[in-house]
């Protein structure tokens, strides 16, 4: 008789906090073979029942028990910091500044001829957006000052959310700006001018707190590694194949990265495409959490010529368990889709299961995860899935595993759930931001 093994494994990598992403939560629980003397043929029967009813039982076959630990760690909350006002000599040395920087050509790149979330955008924020992506070509010279003007009044509430949007956009669209996101490697300033250059007009002065010296050996590391991973990409494919060429490429090559979720930590190239292409600041190669698997699918879709963002918001099991996540959206021959690249990564169970290899309950499992046909299904549950789906998955028959040995039918999976940063006012501005992500149908 086949039982039923229940391995509720659900592959979400789960972000709580300043720095939480995730990784598989499971739990399991499976047949035991127990030896027992049978005094009745009545008592036979109700034992076969109790077999059917609980699924965990079986004659031939020992107790199974796994329990995979739960994780947590992964989603970076940016941060932006205040504008500040200049004092008179401040002001000064920033206007002597700005005439003494000479424009280089920055060795950043981004192919993309959208950029969703700027162009969400009403025109101050974007006016705005534009400006910093002017500083932001050269955070190693101290003298590069970009100067916003506006007639309006920098000081209301309203040019504040302009701001924080205009930055947050601009971080999710821009994937190679790795070394801004969490403020990791650069930090931008905001300041106000003692005195406006012109009369009528406010001014916001946009700056790096420090040079970032290392700027352009990171970036070219960052560029070289693009150019790896996509050079053996048929980029002359279907948008719907090199969608899927570069997700399965993606899981295939990136590592979790555990300490991250574990510590917390925020400001590691983990969270970053960087991480997912490069190395963690550590120095783990191709490790990240979640926002780094989906930045990295980004900016890798961008550069193959596809329209891509990131949707950010929280996601578990269960109500009860919601952690801060990352994941995608991508807009395949015109309709969009969300991919979930970070759950989609069987390869984080691969490392947890080596952990359990003196168990019972190890073979099935490893078993399951060793075949391809199955490994292949599990790998894709949340590729190019519509926004329902992401937002309420639901287990179905194709991902339940049948054991060799005709004992087990079990799931590596459970249901899960993907909630969106637009549908929670404290999540502010990810919520104002978010809520212009498109609906994949």
């Amino acid at each position: 008789m086949k039982k039923t093994l229940s391995f509720l494994a659900a592959v979400s990598l789960i972000l709580t906090g300043c720095a939480s992403g995730g990784a598989a939560s499971a739990a399991s629980s499976a047949g035991s073979a127990q030896a027992e003397e049978q005094e009745t043929e009545e008592q036979n029967t109700e034992e076969q029942d109790k077999e059917e009813t609980a699924a965990i039982t079986d004659d031939s076959v020992k107790t199974l028990s796994l329990n995979l630990p739960a994780l947590s760690g992964g989603l970076g909350q940016l941060q932006l910091q205040e504008k500040t006002d200049l004092s008179e000599e401040e002001t000064a040395e920033a206007n002597r500044a700005m005439r003494a920087y000479s424009p280089i050509s920055t060795p950043l790149i981004n192919n993309a001829e959208h950029f969703y979330y700027y162009e969400q955008l009403d025109s101050t924020a974007q006016k705005i957006y534009d400006a910093m992506l002017l500083a932001v070509e050269n955070p190693a010279d101290p003298n590069n000052i970009v100067i916003y003007s506006t007639t309006d009044d920098i000081e209301t509430p309203e040019f504040a959310d302009a701001l924080w949007l205009a930055y947050y956009a601009m971080l999710y669209d821009h994937p190679e700006l790795f070394w801004l996101y969490n403020d990791t490697k650069a930090t931008m300033n905001f300041g106000v001018p003692y005195v406006p250059s012109a009369p009528g007009t406010n001014e916001l002065y946009i700056y790096f707190e420090e040079p970032y010296e290392d700027f352009e050996e990171d970036v070219q590391a960052f560029n070289d590694a693009a150019e790896k991973f996509l050079s053996d990409i048929d980029l002359t494919a279907s948008e719907a194949e090199i969608a899927l060429a570069i997700h399965d490429k993606l899981i295939e090559t990136v590592t979790y990265d555990y300490d991250v979720m574990a510590s917390g930590t925020a400001k590691d190239l983990a969270h970053t495409a960087y991480g997912a292409l490069v190395e963690n600041s550590r120095g783990d190669k191709k490790t990240a959490v979640c926002d780094g698997y989906s930045l990295a699918y980004e900016y890798l879709l961008q550069q193959a010529g596809l329209e891509a963002a990131v949707i950010v918001g929280t996601a578990g099991n269960d109500p009860s368990d919601l952690g801060g996540h990352a994941w995608s959206i991508v807009k395949v021959d015109g309709e969009w889709y969300e991919v979930d690249s970070t759950w989609d990564d069987a390869g984080s169970l691969d490392d947890m299961l080596e952990d359990y290899k003196t168990t019972d309950a190890y073979p099935y499992y490893r078993e399951a995860l060793d075949d391809v046909t199955y490994r292949d299904a599990i790998q894709h549950y949340l590729f190019e899935v519509p926004t329902a789906t992401m937002e309420s998955f639901v287990l179905t028959d194709e991902y339940y595993y049948s054991s060799k040995d005709g004992l087990y039918s079990y799931t590596i999976l459970s249901d899960g759930i993907h909630v969106r940063a637009s549908e929670d006012s404290e999540w502010f501005p990810y919520n104002k931001l978010i809520e212009t992500a498109p609906i994949a149908e």
